[in-house]
């Protein structure tokens, strides 16, 4: 655990659980250990100009929150971490937990996942998730 000196900061990955699954009542937890995350906002923004050509206003619609997520599969055994080395598929809801960061925490849904393997290095995940920036974002199947 590192400890903080001087001014605070915000340190480190705060989520704490990653639940996988059709519904979030369904779901089940997939062992994983975030190792880094980035979060991004993002729009579709359509312009529209003056009789000069100058934009003057803009539509601002289909927000969303996209969150890369990399984190390696584990367990309490090898025989856990192993039953942990599977990828969610695109699609699956994905709840995440985490009491600190309120940008991250909440209903996802998993658009693209990749896992890589090394004979050198751990086994890791690199997953691409989406989430809707207003509303509720995705949750149980409609």
């Amino acid at each position: 655990m590192a400890t903080q000196k001087g001014k605070g900061v915000v340190f480190g990955v705060t989520s704490t659980g990653f639940a996988f699954g059709a519904t979030a009542s369904g779901a089940s937890a997939l062992g994983i250990e975030p190792n880094s995350q980035t979060v991004r906002q993002e729009a579709e923004i359509t312009r529209f100009k003056d009789a000069d050509g100058d934009d003057v206003g803009a539509v601002v619609y289909n927000q969303t929150k996209r969150l890369t997520l990399n984190a390696y599969p584990s367990g309490t055994t090898l025989a856990a971490a192993n039953t942990a080395n599977n990828l969610p598929t695109p699609g699956q809801a994905c709840v995440i937990t985490d009491g600190t960061d309120s940008e991250v925490a909440g209903n996802w849904m998993v658009e693209s996942c990749e896992k890589a393997k090394s004979n050198t290095e751990i086994t890791t995940f690199t997953l691409e998730l989406v989430n809707a920036a207003t509303g509720s974002g995705y949750h149980d199947d409609a």
